[in-house]
């Protein structure tokens, strides 16, 4: 009988376990092709449930105002519970908010606040959009010659921006990126951008 009992609760456990997997690649799936309302709805119970990969996809969610206002308290505390989980990217990420100055040294929630609030004043128009993110500068450099042919209508008048950003195991990488732009175009070039599957990001004015 106890045996019995042990296998029905191990194919119970199992099942749910499939369950999980099906609901992530759902929600996962769902943000690739920028179905945020399904994304959400598939992502933020296996979040509260402590899955890290849904976490971090979350988080960014919040981060970039994917299908939600944006939060970075939220998103902060999403990448770092995945971060806490292992997902490595939330590292990363975290990071990638910390130096380009979307999260504040205090780390209180109503500095987060104002972190992503829109920024007004002389700061109106540096805003940037992310596009990718290559080995070096000089392949920036190409990436961006490549994205401006392609992209030439979105992203007309736009010029390369391309940070350093020191990874976790320590090598470095540079990001693509595009401006100086306002908000209002920002958000315009990446929707445009997502419309279309391709990938885009948004960083808000530093400091």
């Amino acid at each position: 009988m106890f045996g019995r009992v042990a296998v029905a609760a191990a194919l119970i456990a199992a099942g749910a376990t499939c369950a999980s997997a099906q609901d992530l690649k759902a929600g996962l799936d769902a943000v690739k092709r920028g179905q945020w309302a399904g994304a959400l709805r598939e992502l933020a119970p296996l979040a509260e449930n402590g899955n890290s990969a849904a976490q971090y996809a979350l988080g960014t969610m919040y981060a970039n105002g994917d299908g939600v206002e944006p939060d970075i308290a939220r998103a902060e505390k999403l990448l770092r519970q995945a971060a806490q989980g292992g997902e490595w990217r939330a590292r990363a990420h975290l990071e990638f908010m910390r130096v380009t100055g979307q999260l504040q040294p205090t780390g209180t929630a109503n500095a987060m606040a104002a972190a992503a609030a829109p920024v007004a004043g002389a700061a109106g128009d540096s805003w940037r959009v992310q596009l990718a993110t290559v080995p070096t500068a000089d392949s920036a450099q190409r990436e961006f010659r490549r994205l401006a042919r392609q992209y030439g209508e979105i992203l007309a008048g736009t010029e390369l921006v391309a940070p350093s950003f020191a990874m976790p195991d320590g090598t470095s990488v540079v990001r693509v990126q595009a401006g100086p732009l306002n908000e209002v175009r920002a958000r315009d070039i990446c929707a445009k951008l997502r419309e279309i599957n391709a990938g885009c990001r948004i960083i808000r004015p530093e400091g």
